[in-house]
């Protein structure tokens, strides 16, 4: 690429690169700068406006845009975008008549097609464009926070609604304040604009894809999807945990199924980290011709097998990942104390921060309930993962839902034996080169950590096999080149632009 003008990508995230650690900020960080030829523009979508980063940006990381989508009620107060001129004409420019003759319509349409049983998703993103354009001429706040916007959320809800089987229980008014708090930050990405680039590349299915749709529909950037987990999955679990009410699930349920769709339907791209999460891509409508598997690549050399491994002392178990539900490590505490009689020497080591502080406490919990405290330990978080690798005996990785795991890669790099759950990707990185278990079987995770603590030969065997398999198709040479080569072919037929932008 040398000798000509760099592609310029915009790189979306959400609640990921580069304010928080885990898979997907390793996969940005190892993207930017693999790629130094690039010029990357981040708009990463947090969920309050002062997070720290983690992570050294590349040099060829030109702008890092974040979008608070909580912790503020006006967004113009946060955006560094917009000179203070441009603020206070938004905001005197946000009259009655223009929330009624302009966002009014716009606004009605919108929900309208939301919580319709079968939304166009092109007419969806050109109403959202639309949207995108008001708010960059008027005040978020001022119109979002009108009597207009309240009378129309309260219409299309009560309309959709009665449209459920009877009997259906009539919402509260609480319940329709939380749809009506939730909606208003939801919607905040639409605020920010839309930097210019060649190429828009989103993360997630998620509402950090929006500002890619729009690209392509304002301006015909090619837009390129990566799919790590499978959101819509994903929100799925989490919400019916994390929301009680019947009726406010209901409404995020649609809304997060048409952001879904709505990134599927008008990528260029849908580059899924394993073929496992490409079954939900077709079953909601991508064509295969849009889909290609673009697998996670590690450093051979920075996650090499330390052949001064000692063998026999002791049957270290280590697993290595963020603390939260769908890591499974209260699995793999149960499978602990199946074990512990058998190997009086056993120490288990769990490596990772707590992101969720209820789950971590049940851990701990459970660890003095089988009275372990002497065998199970929790080592935080760690800059050394290959040491984590080396020293154990098995790395145990217990998760109930994956993608495609840099832990298990980095593991295999190093030349470890494994045990699995047979959980999202997880099958088609491992291969025959570990052990896979059925997720929330602790019995089985025991049996086959066993197995395997009882045989130093086959602890080798696997180990090698698995060390050839990441030198064969999962280097992070592979993963560059692969991103690369996509975004010169999608920009050698970059189509005109798709719509015109709406303008004031």
């Amino acid at each position: 690429m040398s000798g000509q003008e760099p592609i310029s990508v915009l790189l979306t995230t959400e609640g990921t690169y580069p304010f928080y650690t885990g898979g997907v900020s390793t996969w940005c960080h190892r993207l930017t700068y693999g790629l130094p030829d690039i010029d990357f523009t981040v708009l990463a979508v947090v969920t309050n406006p002062s997070p720290q980063s983690k992570y050294d940006l590349a040099p060829n990381v030109r702008e890092l845009i974040k979008v608070p989508q909580w912790g503020l009620l006006q967004p113009a107060e946060y955006s560094g975008h917009q000179p203070t001129s441009v603020v206070l004409r938004n905001l005197w420019n946000t009259t009655p008549q223009v929330i009624a003759t302009r966002f009014k319509p716009i606004f009605e349409r919108f929900l309208a097609l939301l919580l319709s049983s079968d939304c166009d998703k092109e007419e969806l993103g050109e109403v959202l464009l639309k949207l995108h354009s008001y708010f960059q001429w008027f005040d978020y706040q001022k119109t979002m926070n009108s009597v207009d916007a309240w009378n129309v959320l309260q219409f299309a809800l009560s309309a959709a609604w009665a449209c459920r089987p009877p009997p259906t229980e009539q919402p509260t008014l609480a319940e329709v304040k939380q749809v009506y708090r939730l909606l208003y930050h939801l919607l905040m990405v639409l605020h920010v604009p839309i930097p210019r680039s060649d190429i828009a590349h989103s993360s997630a299915a998620s509402f950090c894809g929006l500002p890619c749709v729009l690209a392509k529909l304002a301006h015909g950037t090619p837009y390129v999807l990566t799919e790590h987990g499978v959101y819509l999955r994903e929100q799925y679990l989490n919400l019916r945990r994390q929301v009680e009410s019947f009726f406010v699930r209901w409404f995020l349920y649609r809304v997060v199924e048409n952001v879904v769709e709505l990134n599927y339907y008008f990528a260029d791209l849908v580059a899924p980290v394993c073929a496992y999460n490409s079954r939900w891509e077709k079953h909601l409508g991508v064509p295969q011709s849009r889909i290609k598997v673009i697998f996670n690549g590690v450093d051979p050399e920075k996650f090499s097998p330390d052949r001064g491994r000692e063998n026999g002392r002791r049957a270290r178990v280590s697993s290595l990942g963020l603390i939260y539900p769908l890591k499974g490590q209260r699995d793999l505490i149960d499978a602990a104390a199946m074990l512990r009689p058998k190997f009086d020497n056993l120490k288990v080591r769990f490596y990772g921060a707590p992101v969720d502080r209820e789950y971590f406490d049940s851990c701990l919990s459970k660890v003095a309930e089988s009275e372990l405290d002497d065998c199970v330990t929790f080592a935080g978080s760690t800059n050394e993962p290959w040491r984590v690798y080396n020293e154990a005996e098995v790395m145990a990785f217990p998760s109930i839902s994956e993608a495609f795991p840099y832990a298990v890669l980095e593991a295999m790099s190093c030349g470890a034996a494994i045990v699995a759950t047979d959980v999202g990707g997880v099958r088609e990185a491992l291969g025959n080169c570990g052990l896979l278990v059925p997720a929330r079987t602790p019995h089985a995770m025991a049996e086959a950590i066993s197995f395997l603590l009882s045989s130093a030969t086959e602890r080798e065997r696997l180990g090698h096999m698995a060390r050839a398999r990441v030198l064969k198709h999962f280097t992070e040479e592979q993963f560059l080149n692969s991103y690369e080569s996509t975004y010169c072919k999608l920009l050698a037929r970059r189509p005109q632009q798709f719509l015109p932008v709406y303008s004031r």
